[in-house]
């Protein structure tokens, strides 16, 4: 995992997640540069989920082994799973459908910023 990378993660999920309850307040549903907005969060996402993949695949262990994998997959899974459900029942709630992904997204990573440390 990149430091930076999962910085750019946390970033775009923190607006990806404001954009989804602005939308929300506004009473209407995500329109499509939110939406690709979205899948560009995912893209970032999958990035960092394979750059940290290979690095455990070539042998770096994390403190905690099975809660970082969990985290990878988890955060891969979260985006798509909103997105879908945001572009098949587009209304005011699919915003914070979004927008609850996407803070889960960024929390993640936050934990994996700290967990993407060394075993002794």
């Amino acid at each position: 995992m990149i430091d930076a990378l999962a910085y750019v993660v946390i970033a775009l999920a923190a607006v990806a997640a404001i954009w989804g309850v602005v939308t929300a307040v506004a009473n209407k549903p995500p329109g499509k540069a939110q939406l690709l907005f979205a899948a560009a969060v995912e893209v970032v996402t999958v990035i960092q989920s394979i750059i940290a993949a290979a690095k455990l695949a070539a042998g770096f262990r994390p403190v905690e082994l099975a809660t970082t994998i969990g985290y990878l997959i988890g955060i891969v899974i979260l985006i798509p799973i909103a997105w879908l459900w945001a572009n098949a029942e587009r209304n005011r709630f699919s915003g914070i459908v979004l927008a609850v992904a996407a803070l889960a997204v960024l929390a993640m990573t936050l934990r994996l910023v700290v967990l993407w440390t060394p075993a002794a």
